[in-house]
């Protein structure tokens, strides 16, 4: 589009004399200030415009960004290329409060004409200020039922008061990308929802929270960044889709906000083909993006403002300011970041020398620059009165905060109770707790299905299936490997000498624990032992007579830690039970966690039945292990027989958490922990670490949620129990229940992915690192 046809269609939509508002809905959302009466404000402008030049008329549409790290000679180069180039705004992008504000102050009071201070703040000031408050991320609050949608219109208006309290008139934000590609790599839970009208509303909300404050919402990233697998800091994505499909998906929420008033529209740099022939030109540049699309067909008469222009997706295919000259021509009004100022303004001025219709159109974007600058306080400025956040800031962000997550809470009771009513278990405990606090405490249903049965309390003794192997045979094996009574590249065979002389001599201790030693998954070794005069020992001679598996890869195995459990035995010359019980249950003050817990004083009343046995025992099972071939071998092995409650299990987990101390006492080193959590045979495809479950390493649908790290670990059970460490954000999360009562299949508690699902939620609720906000204490 040449310059004559933007200039006609600029004046079309009022863009010389003003920025006329798009039909709204509803109330207005901007503070009106002081100085709010359009002949004052045309007068001010005429008269800041009456002895600019043409380069200081270019210079008003940039916005540069404030580098890091500004003292002694870096500051004092900043100052300078303020005061020679006369920008028309700068933008922070790091630091604290306490130190921006004074730069602010000082910037503001060199330059001749008042500064557009903007900031890239989407989730709170606290995600570039480090001393100020960061919300959580969008995606959390797209998790949200509808009703509490003004949650977020409260977040956006406590972030819009505390940048006009420090002096900041731009947010460049919300985030109105729709998630529709899992793959992307830079926008993810940054966007609200992947349903178009779930980001709209949310973003709507935000908006208009901002914008009461008297700070510009800047809608991003249009036309849409939702569905790239490209990151445009980087190089230029690419998207394919039809106009129908951008129109449907990824232009609904700009369209909607555009309605309700969004003062400020960001446009991407992405190659869409649906728009735009020219290859290897982002539509940011595209005229048939920014004026035909943006403008003409969606109606935007605010301001519209280019993604970085330093970013890799405009410089790797314009360069020495053609980049600012094509944004400038393509119709955008301010040009954030261009890479090199002087040069871009440079540029800009060279082609205008020759062009007037080009010198028409940088005026009227050099007037809707200062119109914009009037309205958001620009001409009056106050610095006496401006300030950092403070404590209250805080506790009022903290109060949205806690309310969001006493939701998430309710979140966690609804899927629950949905796995209730579909008989996916009948009852549970969950437990959480984040860096030794207590998060989430609760428990639901009943121990049985009967109307009448007694309800779960956080009393109720659960059999705790596999998670016997991480709490029990793997806290023994560490004990002894810390110890040196044994080394984990010792074969099993040098302890269990049965071994030796078959195919099993020289499986490793770590081989065993890591599920690496060909071992056959289980077997129904029961169904011999339960006849034999030793069943222990019938066992042993089953598992020592199985072939071991071909192939030497990854095959989760009980038959490895049942050896492990009796290596635990030889060594130590205790059984496991009394092992563990000694160095751990007993001094961390475990009073409900037993092998064979009736034999130890636990009333069967307390324990939840499991499975109603119609094969060995014919009877419901309940205060004995579910697992035949642990009930065989007396209730006691390595991989499966321990009870509990998500109490005791939680100082175990808080125990590995704290690097191996609970209460004061060290029970195991740090250094143990820490090696035993590696993935020893990552190369061989083995997610595992040493007796430890992990999460998936390059795809999504292990045994833990998606947004548990890598660095996180524990384990789950048959019964339908779970307990997983997450160094990385200090969280443990415990669930427990008897989902196999009365029948073990279908296991619906896998296939609707309770266990997980709540796991997510926490996440939620704690923003994966919690950086800025406090923690809410939730449950009973």
């Amino acid at each position: 589009m040449c310059v004559a046809m933007l200039l006609s269609a600029a004046l079309c939509y009022g863009q010389v004399h003003g920025m006329k508002r798009s039909p709204r809905k509803g109330n207005p959302t901007r503070v009106q200030t002081r100085r709010s009466s359009p002949r004052m404000a045309t007068a001010w402008i005429d008269a800041t415009m009456k002895d600019m030049t043409l380069r200081q008329k270019v210079a008003q549409l940039m916005v540069i960004r404030v580098p890091l790290e500004l003292e002694g000679t870096r500051q004092q180069e900043f100052e300078q290329l303020l005061h020679e180039t006369e920008v028309g705004g700068v933008c922070f992008f790091v630091g604290t409060a306490g130190k921006t504000l004074p730069l602010i102050k000082r910037f503001q009071n060199l330059s001749h004409v008042p500064l557009l201070v903007c900031i890239d703040a989407e989730w709170g000031l606290g995600m570039r200020l480090k001393d100020c408050f960061s919300f959580p991320q969008n995606g959390d609050w797209g998790m949200l039922p509808k009703e509490m949608d003004t949650l977020v219109y409260e977040m956006g208006r406590e972030i819009g008061g505390q940048c006009r309290k420090m002096g900041i008139h731009v947010n460049f934000a919300p985030v109105v990308d729709v998630n529709s590609n899992p793959k992307n790599p830079v926008i993810g839970p940054r966007s609200f929802s992947d349903n178009p009208q779930r980001v709209a509303d949310l973003g709507i909300q935000y908006m208009r929270g901002l914008q009461s404050q008297g700070v510009m919402a800047v809608a991003k990233h249009f036309p849409g960044h939702g569905d790239t697998e490209t990151d445009s800091h980087f190089d230029l994505p690419v998207i394919n889709h039809t106009t129908a499909y951008m129109d449907t998906v990824d232009l609904y929420p700009f369209r909607r906000l555009i309605e309700e008033g969004v003062e400020g529209v960001m446009t991407a740099h992405l190659q869409v083909n649906a728009y735009e022939r020219e290859q290897n030109h982002p539509s940011s540049l595209s005229s048939r993006v920014v004026s035909d699309l943006l403008r003409e067909q969606l109606h935007f008469d605010g301001m519209v403002i280019t993604d970085g222009l330093d970013m890799k997706g405009v410089t790797k295919y314009y360069k020495d300011g053609q980049e600012s000259l094509a944004a400038l021509m393509a119709g955008s009004d301010i040009l954030l970041l261009p890479p090199d100022v002087p040069k871009a303004i440079n540029t800009i001025c060279q082609a205008a020398e020759s062009d007037p219709d080009l010198q028409k159109l940088i005026d009227m974007r050099c007037r809707r620059m200062l119109r914009c600058k009037y309205y958001h306080g620009c001409a009056d400025l106050q610095p006496d009165k401006w300030r950092v956040p403070d404590k209250q800031d805080s506790l009022r962000c903290d109060s949205i905060v806690r309310a969001m997550r006493i939701v998430a809470e309710t979140r966690i009771d609804s899927i629950v109770n949905d796995g209730i009513a579909k008989q996916a278990f009948p009852g549970c405990q969950i437990l959480a707790m984040q860096n030794g606090r207590l998060l989430f405490r609760k428990a639901y249903g009943h121990l049985t299905y009967d109307s009448c049965a007694p309800a779960v309390t956080m009393n109720t003794v659960y059999d705790i299936a596999s998670v016997t192997k991480m709490i029990a045979t793997t806290l023994a094996v560490m004990k002894l490997v810390e110890t040196g009574r044994v080394k984990l590249s010792d074969p099993l065979s040098r302890y269990l000498p049965y071994l030796k002389h078959t195919d099993k001599e020289k499986i490793t201790i770590m081989q065993a624990l890591s599920h690496m030693g060909r071992l056959k998954a289980f077997d129904t070794y029961w169904k011999k032992a339960k006849d034999a005069d030793d069943p222990l020992a019938s066992v042993i001679e089953q598992i020592t007579a199985t072939p071991l598996l071909a192939k030497s890869e990854y095959v989760y195995s009980d038959l490895g830690f049942i050896l492990l459990g009796q290596m635990v035995q030889q060594v130590s010359g205790q059984r496991l039970d009394i092992f563990v019980q000694r160095h751990f249950y007993g001094p961390m003050g475990l009073s409900h966690t037993h092998f064979n817990p009736t034999e130890h004083g636990i009333d069967s009343n307390l324990i939840a039945p499991t499975e109603i046995d119609r094969h060995y025992r014919h009877r419901l099972i309940r205060g004995v292990v579910h697992d035949e071939n642990a009930y065989v071998m007396g209730g006691v092995s390595g991989h499966a027989g321990l009870f509990s409650t998500a109490d005791d299990l939680a100082k175990i987990l808080q125990m590995l958490l704290n690097g191996g101390t609970y209460n004061g006492k060290r029970y195991l080193k740090r250094e143990v922990i820490e090696m035993f959590n590696q993935r020893h045979y990552a190369m061989q495809g083995c997610r595992r670490g040493l007796g430890f479950d992990k999460p998936l390493m390059h795809s999504t649908g292990g045994s833990a949620c998606d947004q548990a790290s890598q660095s996180s670990y524990g384990h789950t059970g048959f019964t339908g129990t779970m307990v997983w460490v997450d160094p990385e954000c200090g969280l443990i999360y415990v669930f427990l229940s008897n989902r196999v009562h009365p029948e073990a299949y279908p296991n619906k508690l896998a296939q609707m992915n309770i266990r997980t699902q709540v796991q997510s939620e926490l996440y939620n609720a704690l923003n994966g690192k919690t950086k800025g906000a406090g923690i809410a204490h939730f449950g009973n």
